[in-house]
């Protein structure tokens, strides 16, 4: 699995030159530095951004630092042609680090780069672009920078253990801090598992998108049986999996269905409209898929119950949470979880229910979305109510519309 040197992202040979507005180079030490740099055109905006809270230091034209603004922002002389910076890597804490904080790591001999905490982006430039990746020793390759509005991608570069897998009609890359013990553990035949089981429900991706068919799986290690979490990317999967006991792996096994879930979404070019919506049903196909599995039933019963509480009646509807949340109320979103998988779960086997097993939610899922308001679009509301009867309305109107 994850034994040579890497140059891990959802990488490609180096094929598209003229695309290839990034670079990020890594020398070979057992301290990760890389350096980035961003060719701009002969006509080009006049400010650098990037989100708040990114790992970028040093930014300079040439051999001249780039003053910053007040507001953030780096300003560019109109004769700059190349700007290079570095970028400040987070040393794990010894528990490990925290998958879902979604931070750029310095790991020994390697580092995990989040596009969003190192990559500068031209002002009012919203596009993709492609990151080319240089790794002292190794061949070229490519990754997919992220439009504005779009999932972080996650690369991995420099030393480390890897393996590739053909996973249903995908080349899969898994990149882990201890590819031994996560392969003896199952937790790439878990990934696998879930990514085989969502490709036969979830809509294709769009085609010709980058990189299509070809997606990085990163898993981190933690202490503590709670620490399972992860992080989805366009193309990429950022876990931690719970280094000292293989107790939650079967919830893991839900998180990286969760997980896969959003990603497939994304490339399938599909919009959930809500938090809620994106939230929720993700969850549920990350249980749905945990539930399918070959995990022990006990075990899998555990899980799905911690989640899907169909006795409990909430206290507002998911309408009313997600506009709470739009407002700034951060702990609605907690419940996209529970009342969402609930919701989704419900729905599910009423559609089986009403149509004797030849219907289910799998059949809806490009159809669904919420409007920004977090309410159900009418004509949603009729294709769900002709194909599941009454009870769709009786399911709405308790975990939606309440």
């Amino acid at each position: 699995m994850r034994l040579p040197l890497i140059a891990a992202c959802l990488c490609g040979p180096l094929s598209h030159p003229a695309l290839a507005a990034y670079t990020v180079s890594l020398e070979d030490s057992p301290h990760p530095a890389p350096r980035f740099s961003l060719d701009l055109p002969d006509r080009h905006g006049e400010f650098l951004e990037a989100p708040a809270g990114a790992q970028i230091a040093n930014v300079r034209c040439g051999h001249s630092l780039l003053p910053k603004q007040p507001d953030g922002r780096w300003r560019l002389s109109q004769a700059c042609r190349q700007v290079r910076w570095e970028a400040t890597l987070n040393t794990p804490p010894p528990e490990g680090p925290d998958a879902s904080a979604q931070q750029s790591l310095a790991l020994p001999g390697w580092a995990v780069l989040t596009s969003s905490t190192v990559l500068l982006r031209e002002s009012g430039k919203p596009e993709g672009s492609i990151l080319a990746i240089r790794v002292a020793g190794k061949p070229d390759t490519q990754a997919y920078v992220p439009a504005t509005g779009e999932a972080p991608e996650f690369y991995a570069i420099g030393k480390g253990q890897e393996t590739i897998r053909q996973v249903a009609g995908w080349q899969v890359r898994y990149v882990a801090d201890d590819l031994k013990r996560v392969a003896a553990r199952g937790l790439l035949d878990h990934h696998a598992e879930a990514l085989t089981a969502l490709r036969r429900v979830f809509p294709p991706p769009r085609p010709n998108a980058p990189f299509s068919g070809q997606l990085l799986v990163t898993l981190l290690g933690r202490d503590g049986a709670s620490s399972a979490n992860g992080a989805g990317g366009m193309r990429s999967l950022l876990v931690n999996y719970p280094r000292d006991t293989a107790e939650r792996d079967t919830f893991l096994l839900a998180i990286l269905a969760h997980e896969q879930s959003h990603q497939l979404l994304a490339l399938a070019g599909v919009s959930m409209g809500s938090a809620w919506m994106s939230e929720g049903l993700a969850h549920y196909y990350g249980l749905k898929t945990m539930r399918q599995s070959r995990q022990p039933q006990a075990e899998k019963d555990k899980v799905w119950q911690l989640f899907v509480k169909p006795e409990r009646a909430p206290a507002q509807g998911l309408a009313r949470l997600e506009r709470r949340h739009r407002e700034g109320d951060k702990s609605a979103y907690p419940l996209f979880y529970s009342q969402g998988a609930t919701f989704f779960a419900l729905l599910d086997q009423a559609l089986q229910d009403a149509s004797q097993g030849r219907r289910s939610l799998d059949d809806f899922i490009a159809q669904l979305r919420a409007e920004p308001d977090g309410s159900l679009p009418d004509s949603l509301r009729a294709e769900l109510r002709a194909a599941g009867g009454a009870r769709v309305d009786a399911l709405l109107a308790r975990y939606v519309d309440a």
